[in-house]
């Protein structure tokens, strides 16, 4: 056992990212096992089935969602988290992580983030017995999931401050409008703008 620490690339591959912490947030993943290892290539896992066929996005009735590739972003070395799909724009809620480099897999499948924390762990899942079907023989499961930071919160919580900043300072400036306008109530006052109905006023 131990623990994977990964690192998302929110900010390259957001809809990807917002899945992953979806899922990760609401336990989906809790129990799940890596139904398949394959030593000096990845580990892939996700599928609350097990099989490798199932999985559903956190989107609106499970969609799957589009494809992001970016050229910054390749399958280099071990610890690449990415996307695991049936063809493209397919990803659902299925995942793997490398154990080395795989680039023939760049622009088939979207990297998502890395892991920056527990290549002693991910060395050891290298090493994991399989049979012939690719699947371990004593069962990987992933016990928890926990977030530390959401970036989406945080710029849903800015949106909303300053969405209400916006409506402080409009209910302000209506109120100091008001305040000004000394003719306001008063029963001549013109239903059509400022001013005084039936004759000039002297001073």
């Amino acid at each position: 056992g131990g623990t994977l620490n990964l690192e998302l690339h929110c900010d390259i591959a957001p809809q990807a990212c917002d899945n992953f912490i979806r899922l990760c947030k609401s336990g989906y993943y809790n129990g799940v096992k890596f139904h398949r290892v394959i030593r000096n290539f990845m580990m892939q896992g996700g599928d609350p089935e097990g099989t490798g066929r199932g999985g559903k996005s956190a989107f609106e009735g499970g969609a799957p969602f589009r494809d992001e590739f970016d050229s910054r972003l390749t399958h280099t070395g071990a610890g690449v988290l990415s996307m695991a799909n049936s063809g493209r724009d397919t990803n659902r809620s299925q995942f793997f992580i490398t154990f080395k480099s795989c680039e023939h897999l760049n622009n088939k499948h979207t990297i998502f983030g890395r892991v920056v924390g527990g290549g002693a762990a991910l060395d050891a899942l290298n090493e994991t017995e399989t049979d012939r079907k690719e699947r371990p023989i004593e069962p990987i499961k992933i016990i928890k999931t926990q977030v530390f930071v959401n970036p989406f919160e945080t710029i849903l919580d800015d949106e909303a401050a300053q969405k209400k900043e916006e409506e402080d300072k409009l209910k302000e400036a209506q109120l100091l409008r008001g305040s000004m306008d000394v003719m306001k109530n008063h029963p001549k006052r013109s239903s059509t703008g400022i001013g005084i109905q039936g004759r000039c006023m002297q001073m």
